[in-house]
């Protein structure tokens, strides 16, 4: 049975198990062989893609374990699970999603598109979300592990083939073409991925070329094409650490790629990740950041959160961590924190009778005077004069 059609089968098993929708994206056709939830809403107006939303989890998972939880720019969760082959890049993705996280009634899903219903979106807790996701997972690497690399000759592979053919018959062509480094980095930073690939195949036509039977030359020639695409990303405005990361994973990777048109296929593929970090996902990357950061500390309220320990959540250096914080939210991670704990402590001072020493310690304040000071600064009011005001509305 083809992959295709095993991942179809699964995501059929899936949904009529728990009740969550599941689709299948293809990244070799850039389209869902099971179609999404929603292929667009009305975030798609605010930057909202079903395909880069999705493709963005797929690399995510790749890199993390198989697997990978994260939210759409609504605020809705998925769960990205490919079946990963070794020795073959990645070919599809189970997405499974959407649902709702949440741990607590007290802390409701603030939907932005309250006209657009979410009937048959069922929730979770981030206990069962995990859960699933290590089921799925392991029922992936089930079958993925049955499967032989596919026997691939896609365009890029029958291009190189003639490119190799035509070198061997033209001594004069044979020098290396360092100008076309150059200009491949000036496509990676300018987002042409289709004139990038192009001048991909020719460097890699001359790599092969000039390695001929050496395997160590080959991967040598190869990893020193990483650094330069790498380079050319970071230029272009991706992260330094994101790209740094994932020239590490790929480090690992390359020792499993036993014939050159995995190898093809596997490069190719990194240089449209590189790009696509570069110019598609960067916002869909951060307002999944916000999501999960918010989500960490609501679940971790009353504990003493640290900067390390929320950026270690995300997956990010703690630097890239406080800026996309400051950009996001126009504030600092420790602002931020108190700012949900403010609105916590608001819900409690209108719904129940705690008094105000114990409401400061059940958001995570350890004193009372500092959490009146923080209050007031915030909404202007003591907590006491808060809590009067809110029941004299509540009365009328």
């Amino acid at each position: 049975m083809e992959l295709s059609e095993r991942c179809l089968r699964l995501c059929g098993h899936i949904q009529t198990l728990t009740g969550v929708h599941t689709a299948l994206l293809d990244l070799s056709s850039k389209d869902f062989l099971k179609p999404p939830f929603h292929s667009s809403c009305a975030m798609q107006g605010a930057g909202c893609s079903a395909y880069l939303t999705h493709l963005y989890g797929a690399y995510e998972a790749e890199r993390w374990d198989g697997k990978y939880i994260y939210y759409c720019p609504r605020g809705l969760v998925f769960i990205a699970t490919p079946p990963l082959q070794t020795g073959s890049p990645m070919e599809y993705c189970i997405i499974t999603g959407p649902f709702i996280m949440s741990n607590s009634e007290d802390d409701p899903f603030d939907d932005p598109l309250a006209d657009d219903p979410l009937d048959g979106v069922p929730r979770l807790t981030t206990a069962q979300a995990r859960s699933l996701s290590e089921l799925i997972a392991a029922a992936v690497s089930s079958f993925a592990l049955e499967m032989l690399p596919p026997d691939v000759d896609s365009g890029n592979q029958a291009a190189i083939l003639q490119m190799m053919y035509d070198l061997s018959a033209d001594s004069t062509a044979r020098t290396y073409p360092i100008e076309s480094e150059r200009r491949l980095q000036e496509h990676i930073r300018s987002g042409d991925k289709e004139a990038a690939q192009q001048l991909l195949n020719e460097l890699l036509t001359h790599i092969y070329y000039i390695a001929g039977n050496d395997q160590q030359l080959l991967k040598s020639r190869i990893r020193e094409l990483l650094v330069l695409m790498s380079r050319a990303a970071i230029d272009g405005g991706a992260d330094v650490d994101e790209i740094f990361n994932l020239c590490s994973h790929y480090e690992q990777e390359e020792d499993s790629f036993t014939s050159i048109e995995s190898l093809n296929r596997w490069i190719g593929s990194i240089l449209h990740k590189f790009i696509s970090f570069v110019f598609d996902l960067n916002d869909i990357k951060h307002q999944n950041v916000i999501f999960k950061t918010t989500a960490y500390i609501k679940e971790h309220l009353t504990d003493k959160l640290t900067l390390d320990q929320a950026a270690e959540q995300v997956y990010l250096s703690k630097s890239y961590f406080c800026r996309i914080i400051k950009d996001e939210l126009g504030c600092t991670f420790t602002e931020y924190v108190n700012r949900l704990r403010i609105e916590r402590s608001k819900t409690l001072l209108r719904s129940t009778g705690m008094p105000i020493a114990e409401i400061a310690c059940a958001v995570g304040f350890d004193d009372q005077s500092y959490f009146t000071r923080i209050f007031k600064k915030q909404t202007g009011t003591a907590p006491g004069k808060y809590r009067e005001q809110r029941s004299v509305h509540s009365k009328k």
